[in-house]
């Protein structure tokens, strides 16, 4: 039977999905503080909200590539965890 951690380890395995899900994540998560960042800034600069079109292509944008850039250091992290957590588990059945 197998053990605990074994059963954890082989549901969290950095898989290609789940770098997409995590990517969609981060840029939402993104997308959402840096809204609020300009928002703040515009309230304390002009003492309004006022949004341009560009204001809103630029939040999309940044939030693309931050959100996607941290996803992609994540997974990439995890999938090097993975691989000497393998080398460590063979190391030690030997």
């Amino acid at each position: 039977m197998l053990s605990r951690i074994e059963l954890m380890r082989r549901k969290n395995k950095p898989t290609v999905g789940l770098l997409f899900l995590s990517i969609l994540y981060m840029v939402l998560c993104c997308l959402i503080f840096f809204s609020l960042a300009l928002v703040m800034v515009e309230l304390i600069m002009t003492d309004k909200v006022s949004f341009e079109r560009s204001d809103i292509e630029h939040i999309v944008v940044v939030s693309v590539i931050a959100g996607t850039a941290a996803a992609v250091r994540s997974w990439i992290f995890a999938k090097i965890d993975e691989r000497k957590a393998r080398k460590s588990h063979l190391s030690d059945s030997e």
